[in-house]
């Protein structure tokens, strides 16, 4: 699954169509608001998953945090096989997602949708969260990658917000490697502009609001065909190595291992 720009749109469908139409790679419906009833949203999410599915679109949804007690009614409402992963905002704890976890696996039985098909994207938005973020990543074998929140993140430090610059260069550090630590995806919300420079910083797509940036971000975070070259050639040597009975490859100076054959899938899918 590629996700190199992600349309975050409300689960009301406003900017549906829009989206669809664009070269966007996946599309992030959002239950977290208050300004409309929540089985309004519910409803009108599933109704979008539908829409974006038939348009060849990865479907994200934001769920409320579980601690609101509205997390269960939201997978519920909004679980089929074709919701590809779940942003969990505000995630502090590894309980966090240990217990989305727990929810998913039991509406995925129940539906028949393989158990751990669908992904948890914890949010880092917090110091608390940033502080954690390597716990939180490796709480559940389905978390498939950390998103980091930078605006809300510098508002909770006392910040000024920046993409780009030193300002919030740890933090952006901080989850870049633990989102490779466990071969997950790390991603953030972006107004886009800065695509190319966080492609460079490590991330590997960004969640925009402007349909104008979806060109650049997917340039940005589409990588060069001599790097594409390079896993592809990892993997195989990893494959190779799997099937002589060894766990681990050697490719010129580097060890390759399930994490890092895993990561290199990613990039050439």
């Amino acid at each position: 699954m590629r996700l190199r720009s992600i349309i975050s749109i409300p689960a009301s469908g406003a900017g549906l169509s829009e989206a669809l139409e664009s070269q966007a790679d996946a599309v992030l419906l959002t239950l977290a608001d208050d300004n409309l009833p929540v089985d309004d949203l519910r409803w009108a999410a599933v109704a979008a998953t539908e829409k974006a599915a038939q348009a060849g679109k990865a479907v994200l949804i934001a769920v409320n945090h579980p601690r609101t007690k509205m997390l269960r009614g939201d997978i519920e409402a909004i679980l089929n096989p074709e919701v590809k992963g779940l942003v969990l905002h505000h995630a502090i704890e590894p309980q966090d997602v240990r217990d989305t976890a727990v929810l998913l696996r039991e509406f995925e039985l129940q539906r028949g949708i393989e158990p751990g098909d669908t992904e948890i994207f914890p949010m880092v938005d917090t110091a608390r969260g940033l502080l954690r973020c390597g716990d939180v990543a490796s709480a559940a074998p389905r978390v498939g990658g950390i998103v980091f929140h930078s605006r809300n993140y510098a508002h909770d430090i006392g910040a000024r917000d920046e993409q780009k610059g030193d300002r919030l260069a740890y933090a952006r550090g901080q989850v870049v490697a633990n989102a490779r630590a466990i071969g997950g995806l790390p991603l953030i919300v972006a107004d886009g502009l800065e695509a190319q420079y966080l492609a460079q910083y490590g991330f590997a797509g960004v969640i925009i609001r402007e349909l104008r940036n979806v060109p650049a971000a997917n340039a940005a975070f589409t990588p060069y065909d001599e790097i594409r070259n390079q896993h592809q050639q990892a993997l195989e040597r990893f494959e190779q190595a799997r099937i002589e009975g060894s766990w681990v490859a050697r490719h010129g100076d580097r060890i390759v291992d399930s994490a890092a054959a895993r990561r290199s899938r990613r990039l050439v899918e």
